[in-house]
């Protein structure tokens, strides 16, 4: 699941690229100019900067990277399943009172309607196709932020399941040490971290729109929804999806609201299908 989930988001933040005639202008069976694939600091109401974009590019693919290294190879902090249901008194009084065991229908449920929440920034398809990319590159940061932020988490805690409380949990989960890793909850952290930036960005684009209000109920619902089914499904704790969403909440505001705060300037980084052109002004 974590692969497909990986797998969507990478495709996502390279689909303006399918789109093969924003790149051109005039007819397009004959070549009369070429679009920059790619302009930094062009005046938009959300540009890209070449060093900003860097950092948190950089910060993102570094918290991947220690992930993927610490579990992967090095095999950091992993517990193995011995057999045993655990015992529930050692769980805290608050989150005793909302677990629950594990029901398959509820877990693929889950899967479903986090799938739909990430796919919720293409109700930004109304904005100039010339920021679609842009768009999907600022989103794309954004989920790389997030997958690293709860993958160190559930590296750090190995906190079990709530299933692993009861009897009927997932073989799988036991065999591969997914059953220790439920903090935080890493859908509820993309669902809200979608959410976030569907709702900022479409509010930024039509801040006069009434539908800004229907896009923000919905996607908060589908994100809300989201945590409720990894709760009952016996996935998560509360205080999981209160942890996912605060992180995806956070990701998903900040990254594209940093955007909004490059420095005015005349100098323009593009790239484009010939190479780069870059013009400074001193």
């Amino acid at each position: 699941m974590k692969k497909s989930i990986l797998s969507i988001l990478i495709l996502f933040s390279f689909l303006p690229l399918l789109n093969a005639q924003d790149f051109y202008t005039g007819d397009k069976t004959e070549e009369v100019e070429k679009k920059p694939l790619i302009t930094f600091n062009d005046g938009g109401l959300f540009e890209l900067d070449l060093l900003k974009d860097s950092i948190i590019l950089g910060s993102g693919v570094a918290l991947n990277g220690t992930w993927l290294v610490c579990d992967k190879i090095f095999k950091v902090n992993r517990k193995s399943y011995n057999n045993e249901i655990l015992i529930i008194d050692d769980v805290n009084s608050f989150d005793r009172l909302f677990m629950k065991p594990y029901t398959h229908s509820l877990d693929i449920a889950g899967d479903i309607c986090m799938a739909v929440t990430v796919f919720t920034p293409l109700l930004l398809y109304q904005t100039d196709s010339s920021d679609w990319l842009k768009l999907g590159i600022i989103y794309g940061e954004t989920m790389l932020m997030v997958n690293g932020i709860k993958e160190i988490g559930k590296l750090c805690t190995t906190r079990p399941r709530p299933y692993s409380y009861y009897p009927g949990g997932p073989s799988k989960a036991y065999s591969n040490g997914d059953w220790c890793k439920s903090w935080p909850s890493g859908h509820t952290s993309f669902a809200f971290a979608s959410a976030t930036f569907t709702s900022y960005v479409f509010a930024k684009y039509y801040p006069d729109s009434n539908w800004k209000y229907a896009v923000i109920a919905g996607t908060y619902t589908l994100a809300t929804t989201t945590a409720i089914l990894r709760i009952e499904s016996g996935n998560h704790f509360l205080t999981d999806v209160l942890t996912g969403a605060a992180i995806g909440t956070a990701c998903g505001f900040l990254v594209p609201w940093l955007h909004t705060l490059n420095e005015k300037t005349n100098n323009v980084v593009t790239i484009s299908p010939t190479g780069f052109n870059i013009c400074l002004t001193f």
